[in-house]
């Protein structure tokens, strides 16, 4: 014992000792062979025998009798020990005292549960904490965690923590930012909005080199840093932080020469001074919250502390350690690089450092303890500043560290031997006292390989502390970088661990609480049998888990020990038979062997992405009997994150006590109640000895309860299992032990088992379904039996959601072979708003192509008492069933038979609530209500003119239901592959889709209008057009040049016929190539021009294939593909080619020949755009851009083509994937035996989603204009800096955010007129209220009658383009005779005049979702005649259009609704109402009625909307029957920008009761003194009276006074104001005198 030098030996009682560290050792069980091993923490990557990160002066010995013992020495100095074969055990400190602490056990366990209640038990981790986690040293920006965290999601990994390492930091700063993480806030906000959670790296070492640095200056002002004895200067050296403006780095210097150049100068901090607690608590607060600017605060979950030795890059200092004895100590230890001094790799031995106490103190005595000095500051302030109990994790450890730390064990290799000598640190570190650690898994330093990371997921699955990690220039290793079957490896063993955690966390419970070890040596257990006391091969989890690992190359089968227990295969439930000996086992490389021991009862719970999924999953129970038939266990359970839950008594513990006949689950603790409501539901008891299936009954509280459950015993394995049950977690229970015929259905009832191909008896009975012949048409031959679908399990009800797991009824055939069937679904049902709801069925295996449009649901279920609707999950056959709780309505039930989920068919069918049923697009429907009489609807984006039964342009599998109270609902897949639709009379609704999943969202309204607000709002709201688009529009295909454009516009100008917007079809381009501009429209920019000097607009089309034959230069081409934006056949960047509307350049077209000749000499090649890719939408946005700025001013797109089209089928040279292109199930599509690629591009083209994941066409096809939409409308909005408008033909739900639609290549057929009334009132319930037809008809020569009816009936239309394809007569207005432009400008001049009430109404859709082209029975659902009424309709719910759709017809059959009616023309009231009435409709007139009870803003019409705006506003006030009315106005500029967003409108409410208008103006920021609209009329209809003498005007604070005109017979009072220049924003109020 001398002043730097004390040593004392001791024998042994047996040569075994397990434990000093931190250091690598080759076995758990030390070596006594003069074997010496230094302590003195050090940034050292382990290997063997080198001294490493921590220090723990504590070993476990046995004793030959199997008793074992502990023995700490209290010691902070340097240190080693020497053993020898005596056996005896040397100790050598260089200082302080000896102060040895000795536990007396006497098992194993014991002496780690009287060890850590002495120095401290070990830290409970919140629950997520032991879900999977990733991290890599080497993340250049956030975009990279973002790309791992988005293919993480898409293969279904679970996983739960996502790091960032010093990467994130600027300059590898604390507390700063990197500008490449710039996203880094929002990333984590949505990470952990997704259930994640999130942890950073924090070093300890702060630059003293940097301006403006608020964490070095405080700690500067709070004297917080070591320094020289006698408060003399800060200690500096240099660690990972760079010099400020370094912005680069010679990584071909050496290291030394790097630290020199780039490394700043650092400050440590000293952690035992109070001063440094409270520092580094504030900083922490400050990166948390960063009150200076919130919106880039990280929201981090845990803190890692690393290089807190602590690490230098330099000895001792930047100016050295002086001549002090205390670096180079009279004794040095065996230690790594000794002969370097104790200051290598850290600071020098002579600075000094403060007590808490204020006592100084050298680094010399207390440098092994600062890591442990930093571990409780850090834990303390992470609780303190998220308010959670979150994790530390700590490099730097020592006895105690444990209790508020974990602990990974360093910077391991990529070596087979680490995967070894993993299991032992974690086996050295349950005995320290610290669970929670685990080594990086498939190594930090150097390159892994496939094989070792497989092995090394597997075996780190079941570290306590789950990591994958890696370091800088290495390899990605995370589980998504490999292939497919190492993510299903890592999935499927990830599962396991999940399916465990209840099991995991509760012996984390036990170690907190008692000390007890989580990974545990076998000895520890089975100490009596010997063998047990040299395994470190093996581990358990608890006493109940046995963990076999492969750890050696190439293996495929390892010996493994078993101890004298009863063992069960995890996997297969069989008992092993064998113990007490060693076992050869198979395992294949996806395989890690799992044992369970016999007497233990272990919980768990159903797995999912993350543990805050997962912890909503139904519970489980496996007992495993032991010899006597008896098992015991625990489940402790808390919300997973409060601090102190243990301590404060909020949690629940279960006990769990078998025999061979009973389970008793009891409740020890009931301090905590899960809101999941969880319940057990499945008990496995393994090892039940029975001469016949016991049956299960079910007690509480001693009496047998009713029990919804199931049980199988499996007479070969011994396996009793119980499912279905519904045991509430929280509650004791006792549990003991010891298809109907199939009847003819009628034939309504029946489901089609085999819809395409034609059926034959034989091949419907190969599918297990009946073959009856039936007489009536359409009843299916072949249908299903009672019994066929899936059988439900773990129905988990919560308060907000519902799960089940689904399995395929076996016994019956798989429809399609080709179509492999998924067994195992899972189910999720989930209450978003007591309003909308979704349930979704997929694979729980394996990761199935889900659509990517984003929907708007809250990120928390947002439910209350009030909610709308019940669930409820039914058996045999499984389906659901949801009840309208106001009547009881069952509205979905989907227990019907035919449920069928294959990988590529799927098929569902329910029930409804009655027949009427409106919806499903895009085809064209023969009525506004569906067909339920046996019809089967296709839905595929097809390049097909709208005819019956065709699928056309878009895609919208979408309905409304209508029941029979009248209440409604709506029913979304979000679904996009190709799909049909079949009703059948039951009332039954059966889907067939060939991909993806079901997933789907009901709306419960209950009003019609009410649905389509809610569906608009889950899909986006309809997109507000600018003013001008709401005028009458041109276009035609055929323009030979611009001099024809110029002729219709200046003969339209010249008729003064209301009209704003010209149009060019692809004429206007050279061969159709797209931003090109044709030789014979040279003058079309001039024109342009013109248009828009007179106040009107211009619309260009664009179609989305891009010809890739051109000679000359064409950098639409040639730089999409240096950007890679098209389309390529799989796994390469070949194109596959189609042909469109591009000719071949230089050739002579001969248009006599057909129209497959000149696809085949005259076509283009063509390339499609992928407009998912980020690449392609810039390069469109750009393109638009560029033909804007260079060649021609439009004003609007429209986006043709784009299903997308092709004029051949697939690909020049044909398509290359045979079953992607002829499914086993085709669809009920046009034409539908030459395969989904007719007329379109191959299905196996590759798409790329945004981050980068691939997509085969075959899942996206239905997505293509809906991809294209969105970048087109920013295209045009960038290019114009105007608000535009954007026509896309194909469209799926939430296209409307971004565009309008016309309903297609229609014909100049009577029948076209009513059919595009139901397509305008269908896309308005698809939340596409911009929408119309091509009046007078696409295709055909149109007539003059027909026309005329049309261009009526189009005048209502909210998008109002005439149109028409070449060859055919036109059809413009100034194409007929003058009563045709009569009959033209009448009916135009009432739409502009009514265009402000029109221009609110699409205000109204774009902020509430509301209908604009409205069905009556949206207004009117109680009067059941309007259900079924499609040949009228209303502009939102006060204008009434009767329209005359039939040749010949001078009159018009128009039902009027209960409610008070005005003749729009004459402002008559008409005295009808709840019937259907004859009106006159001569040729020139249509029927138009204004309801009672509204208020319609109006304007005098002009040419343009340009000058129809300045006119001043009226108001049409008709009355309802109690004299009242109400309306509003928007108004705006009527062109920029998010006016509605900024609030940059007017919009006010007006409201007549007591003859008096009051204007209530709930918003103005637009409307002023120099932004005047004028307040001009005011015409009151229904006024009844003798007279009206005066009206009196409240304005601008002012009273005046104007004298009306009143017409007692018509009851009609006009005022008109325009003489008096008043402003609408000013006027208050206007009342009117009458004599009654």
């Amino acid at each position: 014992f001398s002043d730097m030098f004390i040593q004392i030996a001791t024998r042994l009682p047996s040569e075994y000792v397990y434990g000093f560290g931190e250091t690598e050792h080759a076995s758990f069980l030390q070596d006594m062979d003069w074997k010496t091993w230094g302590m003195f923490a050090r940034d050292q990557p382990p290997e063997y025998q080198k001294n490493t990160y921590g220090v723990h002066p504590f070993y476990m010995g046995l004793e030959k009798d199997g008793n074992a013992h502990g023995v700490l020495l209290l010691n902070s100095n340097g240190m080693e020990v020497k053993f020898q074969p005596t056996p005896a055990l040397t100790y050598r400190t260089i200082g302080g005292i000896l102060d040895f602490y000795l536990v007396l056990g006497p098992t194993p366990e014991q002496v780690v549960q009287e060890y850590t209640a002495l120095i401290g038990r070990p830290v409970m981790p919140p629950y997520w904490g032991l879900g999977f986690q990733l991290c890599r040293y080497g993340y250049k920006s956030d975009a990279d965690i973002l790309d791992l965290y988005n293919k993480m999601k898409e293969a279904n990994i679970p996983y739960d923590i996502q790091y960032a390492d010093i990467d994130y930091m600027r300059r590898q700063l604390d507390f700063t930012v990197n500008p490449n993480y710039a996203g880094f806030p929002t990333l984590i906000d949505r990470m952990k909005k997704d259930g994640m959670r999130f942890v950073i790296i924090l070093d300890p070492a702060i630059s003293g080199n940097e301006p403006n640095y608020a964490a070095y200056e405080r700690g500067v002002i709070d004297n917080v840093f070591i320094r020289w004895p006698n408060n003399g200067d800060i200690v500096w050296g240099k660690v990972w932080p760079y010099y400020p403006n370094v912005t680069t780095v010679n990584t071909s210097l050496s290291f030394e020469q790097q630290v020199e150049l780039y490394s700043a100068d650092v400050a440590y901090p000293d952690f035992f001074r109070n001063s440094t607690v409270q520092w580094w608590k504030t900083e922490i607060q400050e990166l948390y919250t960063n009150p200076r600017q919130p919106n880039t605060s990280i929201k981090f979950d845990g803190l890692w502390i690393d290089m807190n030795e602590p690490a230098n890059f330099v000895s001792g200092s930047i100016n050295g350690c002086g001549t002090s004895d205390l670096n180079d100590p009279p004794y040095m230890l065996n230690l790594t690089d000794k002969d370097k001094g104790l200051n290598y790799k850290t600071i020098c031995m002579g600075s000094e450092q403060i007590l808490s106490n204020g006592k100084p103190v050298r680094h010399y005595d207390v440098h092994n303890l600062y890591g442990w000095s930093q571990t409780k500051p850090t834990y303390d302030a992470l609780h303190s500043v998220t308010g959670e109990r979150g994790i530390v994790i700590s490099r730097s450890t020592y006895p105690s560290s444990g209790k508020w730390a974990g602990h990974w064990l360093g910077d391991n290799f990529a070596r087979w031997s680490n995967l070894g000598t993993s299991i032992i640190g974690l086996l050295e570190f349950s005995l320290f006292g610290i669970s929670y650690v685990g080594a990086d898994i498939c190594g930090f330093n150097e390159d892994t390989t496939y094989q070792m990371c497989s092995r090394w997921m597997q075996l780190g699955a079941f570290y306590p502390y789950a990591r994958n990690h890696n370091g800088l220039y290495s390899p990605r290793q995370d589980p998504v970088a490999f292939d497919k079957a190492f993510e299903e490896m890592s999935r499927n063993v990830l599962n396991i661990r999940y399916t465990l955690l209840p099991y995991l966390y509760t012996l984390m419970y036990e170690a907190h609480a008692h000390g007890s070890t989580v990974s545990r040596p076998l000895l520890n257990e089975f100490t009596n049998d010997q063998a047990t006391w040299t395994i470190d091969k093996q581990f358990l989890w608890g006493p109940a888990l046995l963990i076999s690992p492969v750890i050696e190359q190439n293996q495929t089968v390892l010996d493994a020990y078993f101890p004298d227990a009863r063992w069960y295969d995890y996997y297969t439930d069989t008992d092993l038979g064998q113990r007490k000996l060693m076992k050869r086992l198979e395992a294949p490389l996806d395989h890690i062997n799992l044992h369970l021991r016999g007497g233990y009862i272990i919980p768990w719970q159903l797995p999912a992405a993350n543990t805050k999924a997962s912890r909503k999953n139904p519970m489980g129970l496996t007992v495993a009997l032991d010899d006597n038939g008896d098992a015991q266990g625990l489940l402790y359970w808390d919300d997973g994150t409060k601090i102190d839950a243990y301590e404060n008594g909020i949690y629940l513990l279960h006990t769990f006590n078998a025999s061979q006949s009973a389970l008793d689950i009891s409740v020890a603790h009931s301090g905590y109640y899960d809101p999941n409501n969880l319940r057990f539901t499945e008990i496995k008891i393994l090892g039940v000895e029975s001469s016949f299936s016991p049956r299960v009954i079910v007690y509480q509280y001693g009496q047998v309860i009713e029990s919804p459950h199931t049980s199988t015993y499996n007479f070969s394995t011994k396996v009793l299992h119980i499912k279905d049950l519904q045991l509430g977690l929280g509650q004791a229970y006792s549990l003991t032990w010891g298809q109907p015929p199939e009847e003819r259905l009628p034939e309504n009832e029946r489901f089609n088992c085999h819809p395409y191909p034609e059926p034959s008896q034989a091949s419907c009975q190969e599918r297990g379904c009946i073959w009856e012949i039936s007489s009536v048409p359409g009843v299916p031959l072949c249908y299903y039996p009672m019994n066929y679908g899936y059988f439900v399990s773990n129905i988990t009800e919560q308060p907000n959601s519902t799960s089940a797991n689904l399995h395929r009824n076996t016994n019956i055939p798989n429809p399609y072979v080709n179509s492999s069937a998924v067994d195992l679904l899972s189910l999720e049902v989930i209450f978003h708003t007591d309003t909308m709801l979704q349930f979704k069925i997929k694979d729980p295996n394996n990761q199935r192509y889900e659509v990517p449009v984003p929907l708007s649901t809250p990120s928390t279920p947002t439910v209350t008492s009030g909610r709308l609707y019940d669930v409820k999950i039914v058996n045999e056959p499984f389906g659901i069933q949801i009840i309208r709780r106001s009547t009881g309505t069952v509205i979905w039930d989907s227990q019907v038979p035919g449920f069928t989920f294959s990988d590529m068919f799927i098929q569902i069918s329910t029930r409804l609530p009655s027949q009427y049923v409106y919806g499903f697009g895009e085809t064209e429907h023969t009525q506004y209500r569906r067909d339920m009489n046996w019809q089967t609807w296709g839905m595929f984006t097809h390049d097909q003119p709208p005819g019956y039964k065709l699928n056309s342009y878009g895609f919208h599998p979408f309905y409304m239901g209508l029941e029979n109270e009248g209440n409604a609902h709506g029913v979304l897949l979000l679904n996009s592959n190709a799909m049909d639709v079949t009703f059948q009379p039951t009332p039954a609704l059966t889907y067939r889709t060939i991909g993806g999943i079901l997933d789907f969202y009901m709306v419960l309204g209950p009003t019609p209008e009410q649905v389509v607000q809610q569906y608009t709002k889950l899909i986006g709201r309809p997109v507000m057009p600018p003013y001008w688009a709401l005028g009458f529009q041109l276009c035609r295909y055929g323009y030979q040049n611009d001099s024809e454009v110029s002729e219709v516009y200046y003969a339209m100008k010249e008729s003064k016929i209301p009209y704003d917007v010209q149009y060019t079809d692809i004429d206007y381009m050279e061969r159709q190539l797209d931003f090109t501009l044709s030789p014979d429209f040279q003058g079309l920019p001039d024109l342009v021009d013109r248009i828009h000097q007179d106040g009107g607009r211009f619309i260009i089309i664009l179609d989305p294939a891009i010809s890739g034959n051109e000679t000359e230069p064409y950098p639409t081409f040639t730089d999409g593909l240096a950007e890679d934006v098209f389309i390529t056949w799989p796994g390469t960047k070949e194109i596959p080619w189609g042909k469109v509307w591009p000719d071949y350049p230089n050739i002579e077209i001969d248009k006599n020949t057909d129209a497959e000749y000149q696809v085949e000499h005259y076509r283009a090649y063509v390339a499609f755009p992928d407009f998912f890719r980020p690449s392609t939408r810039q390069w469109w946005q750009r393109e638009i851009e560029r033909y804007y700025n260079n060649t021609l001013k439009f004003d609007g797109l429209w986006t043709d083509m784009n299903e997308p089209s092709n004029f051949i089928d697939g690909a020049v040279g044909g398509c290359r994937n045979y079953i992607l292109n002829h499914p086993p199930y085709m669809p009920d599509l046009a034409l539908r035996g030459r395969g989904l690629d007719m007329v379109t591009t191959c299905m196996e083209g590759e798409q790329q989603f945004p981050n980068g994941t691939p997509v085969s066409h075959y899942n996206v096809h239905n997505l293509y204009g809906w991809s294209q939409a969105e970048p087109t409308y920013y295209g045009l909005r960038n290019a114009t800096r105007e608000r535009g408008i954007i026509i896309t033909r194909s469209t799926y739900p939430s296209s409307g955010k971004w565009t309008g639609h016309w309903l297609g290549d229609n014909f100049a057929q009577w029948d076209q007129l009513e059919k595009s009334i139901i397509g305008i009132m269908e896309y308005s319930i698809f939340g596409i209220s911009y929408c119309g037809a091509d009046i007078c008809g696409f295709f055909n020569d149109t007539t003059y009658e027909m026309c005329a009816r049309w261009m009526q009936l189009g005048a209502f239309y909210t998008f109002s383009r005439n149109h028409n394809v070449m060859g055919t007569r036109r059809q413009d207005p100034v194409s007929f005779d003058e009563p045709f432009k009569n009959i033209s400008r009448d009916v135009l001049n009432i739409r502009y005049r009514l265009l402000p009430y029109l221009y609110t109404l699409m205000h109204l859709a774009h902020v509430k979702g509301s209908t604009v082209a409205r069905p009556l029975l949206h207004e009117f659902v109680y009067e059941r005649e309007t259900w079924d009424i499609y040949k009228q309709f209303m502009w939102g719910p006060a204008m009434l259009i009767s329209p005359v759709l039939e040749e010949g017809a001078r009159s018009v059959n128009a039902y009027i609704p209960s409610a008070r009616w005005y003749d729009y023309h004459t402002g008559e009231y008409i005295g009808v109402r709840k019937q259907f009435k004859v009106f006159p409709a001569p040729l020139e007139y249509i029927n138009l009625h204004i309801r009672g009870g509204y208020i319609i803003p109006w304007q005098e019409p002009n040419t343009t909307t340009t000058y129809s705006r300045l006119n001043p506003m009226g108001l049409i006030v008709a009355l309802d029957d109690r004299g009242s009315a109400q309306g509003q106005l928007f108004w705006d500029d009527g062109v920029g920008i998010d006016t509605y967003e900024e609030g940059k409108y007017y919009f006010a409410t007006f409201q007549v009761t007591l003859n008096a208008l009051n204007v209530y103006v709930d918003h103005n920021n637009y409307l002023s003194d120099t932004v005047p609209l004028q307040f001009g009329h005011l015409h009151i209809w229904g006024l009844a009276a003798t007279s009206a003498t005066n009206i009196t005007i409240s304005y601008d604070g002012k009273t005046e006074y104007v004298t009306p005109e009143y017409n007692p017979e018509t009851q009609i009072l006009k005022a008109d104001f325009t003489d008096q220049n008043y402003l609408l924003h000013k006027v208050q109020q206007v009342k009117w005198t009458i004599s009654t």
